[in-house]
């Protein structure tokens, strides 16, 4: 009997120390994994960062100021003369927070003192939505050239969202996109029939200024304006981008 009970006891106390030995080597394995887990997260974390902190971002317009709305604008300079166009109380805002327009005389015309739809605009019954947000930039019959130019921030990449009206345009109109003294796209008659009606996302690099300038006579020869960027560096890689995502997942792992 006594015999029995030392072998049970002795049974009792080995399978009790084998239960402690497995609890600890599970509770080593879940802190290695935790570990495990952190270092990968911290990595891709790193490797996001690397991946973006090369671009400095120094100016975005996508022209959403409200207070930028208007009516139809009317300049009150000389036609004949090329000047700096100014706001008007109660007009569509031609000039705004890093932008200035200015008119050329090409044509020998009357400009835009007879009054013309050109400023910021909420009105997309041409583009059917802006690129980005609710508003716009928008130059229309100008009898002249209107340029739209953005401040200098030196050398730099940029991207611009343009969209060409549809309609018929004449052998003296044209558009062109410039930084600097470059010429970074160029649309005369047959180039703007051709990729009016859809919004395209141009990008480029130069040093100087950013400028949109637009050659027209007829209300229905529009160029609409939208998302501005202006960085130096490069811009967030995709790469980095899914690395972001990976390392959300691994974060939701560990929480679950």
């Amino acid at each position: 009997m006594l015999e029995f009970f030392f072998t049970l006891c002795l049974g009792e106390r080995c399978l009790e120390t084998l239960l402690r030995r497995e609890t600890s080597v599970w509770i080593a394995r879940e802190e290695k994994r935790e570990k495990m887990k952190t270092l990968v997260l911290s990595s891709l974390i790193v490797a996001f960062a690397a991946g973006t902190a090369s671009a400095d971002m120094l100016y975005t317009q996508s022209f959403e100021n409200a207070d930028w709305l208007g009516g139809k604008y009317y300049d009150t300079g000389d036609a004949a003369v090329d000047h700096w166009l100014t706001n008007n109380a109660g007009e569509a805002a031609v000039n705004g927070d890093g932008f200035n327009a200015w008119y050329g005389n090409t044509r020998n015309g009357v400009g835009l003192v007879d009054g013309d739809y050109v400023g910021v605009t909420n009105y997309s019954g041409n583009v059917g939505a802006f690129y980005d947000g609710s508003q716009g930039y928008q130059m229309s019959d100008t009898d002249g050239m209107m340029s739209l130019f953005f401040d200098d921030y030196g050398a730099v990449n940029f991207s611009v969202a343009i969209y060409i009206n549809s309609t018929g345009y004449e052998s003296d109109d044209s558009l062109s996109i410039m930084y600097g003294d470059t010429v970074i796209a160029s649309y005369g008659e047959l180039e703007l029939e051709g990729s009016a009606g859809q919004w395209m996302l141009i990008e480029g690099s130069g040093t100087g200024q950013l400028s949109i300038n637009f050659d027209s006579n007829s209300g229905s020869e529009a160029v609409f304006i939208d998302a501005v960027n202006i960085w130096t560096g490069d811009i967030p890689a995709p790469g980095a981008l899914a690395l972001l995502g990976l390392a959300g997942i691994a974060s939701r792992r560990r929480r679950s």
